[in-house]
């Protein structure tokens, strides 16, 4: 049993040469019954629509079914001329100035609008009219008009004027309805549109029938304007695809009319000639008023579509936004709230509008409303400032705030809130290890810098002080630096239990420690007096011996930091010259 995947491409085959045969059909049959029914056998017929058939049928399609389709419109041509005019050779000829008109109008559409679409908006209506009203038509006309000159003998300028005017006509009224029939839009307007809207879409079709027919079908009154007016309520209420078909039946009653000699037309004095290019230029006006109706209903649809499916789009944004959303008038009258306002904020959107800026300040936070006067006092600027919620604690959120201006003048204020709890943790962590010393976890020289603006200092005086193991390079070659780094970590432990709140202790790198000690150069001897015994005990922990080396200058009230740190340096320095495990408090 073949598979589905061999199955759909027969089939597909198959609905292709189905829709072309189609097409094929319709044009035999219109052709042959205008050149019938508007023809003396010779000239051209008053109204041409078979072109539209082809015309329709090319631009609904991909153009790798073009030359099917084209050679299917000439062999339907042919067998419709052979069928009702006077035999001759060049009768041949006729057919591929047909198809050669709708060749050229296909592809200057396709070109000028996108995917060959004509009634879409304005710009693709002038676009179909010129192209298939104007250009394509006249080219025809001219080789049209020259083989029926040679054939027949008939004048060349009234030929001209009569092939240019039928197929225009036939190819603006028709194409547009049988390209929507041809591309399915009719079927898929048809399924997408409820039971309501399709009984309302009938019945004006059919109120719009009755009208053309009532007009077409007597001759006493000059109504001519009745049906201009049910197709623009056509128009307006059920859009493109209906009025592309209302088109159609003004002209199949106009038509119908002409050849039983009724209708409005027939008052016209002038000859059947002249009754034909009146009823084409009424066709013309007819088109010309709706068409580009029918373009600005299309267009107003996509645009409230469009809008439609923008503020259902900010909806769902603001629906699934982390952030609150406040927009206050510059009274301070909240008009507008969405977003995460219950989880930011500890209030339901609905109790923000109408609030003033002071009434949730107080529920909220104080930040709020002074950003909000900042942001109206400097419209310029864009006001950022973090808070925590008073209703909410352990939260901290960022505020930015910025004036509505219309017009060059302020009318507003927006506010966005939005959760920054974790962000500011991870920024404050980041901080913090950007200060600290990754192997001892006391401050670097950073952390120290930072940090000794804010550390009270008690007592009347303090010290800073330089430590270093001695021979540290020694311990790292001989036991490895392994151990360096175990006895660099628990010296740095046994200084800040020594050290205890009172002071500061920093590693500046290698195994030199900072201390910033509180009270005078006699306590800080004290306080290396203990340190040294400490080493001892971390000595006997360690399995090997350490020492350490100091210098000790005393920091005034008036002194620089960086005199009073090059001053300690000296001094360790000098415990280093001097032998080693030492300490050196004086100059």
């Amino acid at each position: 049993m073949p598979s589905n995947d061999t199955i759909r491409p027969v089939r597909r085959a198959q609905h292709r040469v189905a829709l072309l045969l189609t097409g094929a059909l319709l044009y035999f049959t219109l052709a042959a019954g205008t050149i019938l029914l508007t023809s003396d056998g010779k000239s051209h017929a008053t109204v041409w629509l078979a072109d539209a058939a082809i015309l329709a049928l090319l631009l609904s399609r991909p153009k790798s079914d073009w030359p099917l389709a084209l050679a299917l419109g000439w062999a339907a041509n042919l067998g419709a001329n052979a069928l009702t005019r006077e035999w001759a050779p060049g009768i041949t000829l006729y057919g591929l100035i047909n198809m050669a008109q709708v060749l050229l109008a296909a592809w200057t559409l396709r070109r000028c609008s996108q995917k060959g679409e004509i009634l879409a908006n304005a710009r693709a209506t002038f676009t179909f009219l010129i192209c298939g009203g104007l250009i394509a038509p006249a080219v025809g006309a001219i080789a049209g008009s020259t083989v029926s000159w040679v054939n027949y003998g008939e004048a060349f300028l009234p030929s001209l004027e009569r092939w240019y005017s039928s197929n225009a006509l036939g190819i603006v009224i028709l194409t547009p309805f049988l390209k929507s029939w041809f591309d399915g839009s009719y079927v898929s307007a048809l399924g997408m549109r409820g039971s309501r809207k399709r009984a309302e879409d009938l019945f004006l079709l059919l109120f719009h029938t009755a009208v053309s027919a009532f007009v077409f079908g007597q001759s006493g009154l000059p109504l001519l304007f009745a049906p201009l007016c049910s197709l623009l309520l056509l128009a307006f209420r059920s859009g493109r695809l209906a009025t592309q078909a209302g088109v159609v039946i003004v002209g199949i009653s106009g038509a119908l009319a002409a050849v039983y000699h009724l209708g409005p037309v027939a008052l016209v004095q002038g000859g059947p000639v002249f009754e034909a290019i009146f009823f084409q230029s009424y066709l013309a006006i007819l088109l010309g008023t709706a068409l580009p109706v029918t373009a600005l209903v299309a267009s107003r649809a996509e645009a409230l579509a469009e809008a439609a499916r923008r503020e259902e789009m900010l909806r769902m944004i603001l629906d699934h936004s982390p952030d609150a959303i406040l927009s206050f008038d510059d009274g301070g009258s909240c008009r507008w709230a969405d977003g995460a306002t219950d989880e930011l904020l500890g209030l339901s959107a609905g109790s923000c509008r109408g609030a003033l800026i002071d009434e949730l300040a107080l529920k909220i936070s104080p930040v709020l409303a002074k950003l909000c006067r900042a942001a109206l006092a400097d419209p310029a600027e864009t006001q950022i400032a973090d808070f925590a919620p008073t209703n909410l604690e352990g939260r901290t959120l960022e505020a930015t705030v910025k004036a509505v201006m219309s017009d060059e003048k302020v009318v507003g204020t927006v506010a966005t809130v939005r959760d920054v709890t974790a962000q500011r943790a991870r920024e404050r962590e980041i901080a913090r290890l950007a200060m600290t010393d990754p192997l001892t976890k006391i401050p670097n020289r950073a952390g120290f810098d930072a940090a000794i603006e804010r550390v009270p200092i008690k007592g009347e005086a303090a010290c800073i002080a330089l430590i270093d193991i001695d021979n540290f390079k020694g311990i790292n070659d001989r036991f490895g630096h392994k151990a360096g780094d175990r006895a660099l970590v628990e010296l740095a432990a046994a200084i800040v239990r020594l050290s205890g709140s009172d002071h500061l202790v920093a590693r500046l790198g290698g195994d030199e420690f900072l201390i910033l000690l509180a009270g005078d150069i006699t306590a800080a001897q004290r306080f290396f007096g203990g340190l040294q015994s400490e080493i001892a005990i971390l000595s006997a922990s360690l399995e090997f011996d350490i020492t350490i080396s100091g210098g000790i200058a005393e920091l005034h009230a008036l002194a620089e930091i960086d005199s009073v740190f090059e001053e300690a340096d000296r001094r360790l320095y000098r415990s280093k010259r001097d032998g080693r495990n030492r300490v050196t408090a004086t100059a």
